[in-house]
């Protein structure tokens, strides 16, 4: 009986390979991002980024935390292997913020008009059914030239295709999947899902090996801040630091999803506890991914905004509709 009553004793009180994850802070990105080509007059709100606080629990804790509607109990390997130690994990997170802050630097230069991403072309990750694109080309293919003009990254074609109507016809050179023989690829434009005069292959693309070259003098410092859930606030704030007007509107935003080179806004976590912070300090409106909506609007009241995003065209077609200047591209 007195070993039974002492192995149960110890299972209450031994750590779990879980975490809480409960609502942390909000953090004005603003006092993070530095830049000395900052444009006069930028005034107004501002953008923000959301942490949350991870705790190992025990049996106990974990029951507590269970019965509390803000505050998930995870298993710990979502963080990271399971083998690694406490110092491991934090530099893990550490590079992972690193990498997130330089690829929204490189997104949001690549957005007001900077070559500031370049590669070995345009791999194409998939093709939509029955788009031009379809049957012409398959994933795996290399873009590497669009009508006579040499492309290095996937922005080059985006840039190239800006402005092209429905119906343009279009040739691409085209290295084959697995280093397969050069070909010329013969296409007609179609409308776009959201902008039916703008020409659209219909083909998901990606830079590959991508590398960068970062013109504008811009320093995020986080210090001990870690992971990559801050990427989208972060190419929001720069935006809004190297541009003329207020891309915020005048409002408190939060905003947390990591960001790819192409711009699209992926899935972070904590997103329930990230809500109850951005309601805690009062912020007008708050951005997450589009998968984690749901998480994010039953934790809030009628008081804060919530809306979902996709990409950062995305925001920054949301921002303007809220009253913000919108992007206001800066020639230096």
């Amino acid at each position: 009986m007195a070993v039974t009553a002492l192995l149960t004793v110890g299972a209450l009180v031994v750590p779990l390979p879980f975490v809480a994850i409960s609502p942390g802070s909000v953090i004005d990105v603003g006092d993070l991002v530095e830049s000395t080509e900052q444009p006069p007059g930028d005034v107004g709100g501002g953008f923000y980024l959301t942490t949350v606080r991870l705790t190992p629990v025990t049996t106990v804790e974990a029951v507590r935390a269970w019965l509390r509607p803000d505050i998930d109990v995870v298993d710990a390997r979502r963080f990271g292997p399971s083998d690694l130690s406490p110092d491991e994990l934090l530099q893990l997170n550490l590079d992972q913020m690193d990498a997130s802050k330089r690829q929204a630097l490189a997104v949001a230069l690549e957005e007001l008009g900077y070559d500031a991403v370049s590669g070995d072309g345009a791999e194409v990750v998939d093709v939509v059914s029955g788009a031009p694109a379809d049957g012409l080309l398959v994933a795996g293919d290399l873009i590497v030239g669009l009508e006579g003009t040499g492309v290095t990254s996937h922005h080059d074609v985006l840039r190239l295709l800006a402005g092209q109507p429905p119906h343009h016809r279009i040739e691409l050179d085209v290295e084959g999947a697995g280093g397969g023989d050069r070909r010329s690829v013969a296409l007609t434009l179609a409308p776009g899902a959201e902008d039916p005069g703008q020409g659209q292959l219909g083909a998901l693309l990606r830079t590959r090996a991508p590398r960068f070259d970062l013109p504008v003098d811009v320093d995020i410092a986080t210090d001990r801040i870690g992971g990559p859930s801050a990427g989208l606030a972060f190419a929001l704030e720069v935006l809004d630091v190297l541009s003329e007007g207020d891309l915020s509107g005048g409002r408190q935003v939060a905003a947390t999803g990591t960001i790819e080179l192409d711009g699209s806004v992926g899935q972070v976590g904590g997103v329930s506890q990230k809500a109850v912070a951005v309601e805690h300090e009062g912020l007008d409106l708050f951005l997450v991914p589009r998968a984690e909506l749901p998480q994010a609007t039953r934790m809030v009241g009628d008081e804060v905004r919530v809306e979902p995003v996709d990409t950062v065209a995305d925001a920054l077609r949301i921002l303007t509709a809220g009253g913000a200047s919108g992007l206001v591209r800066t020639p230096w």
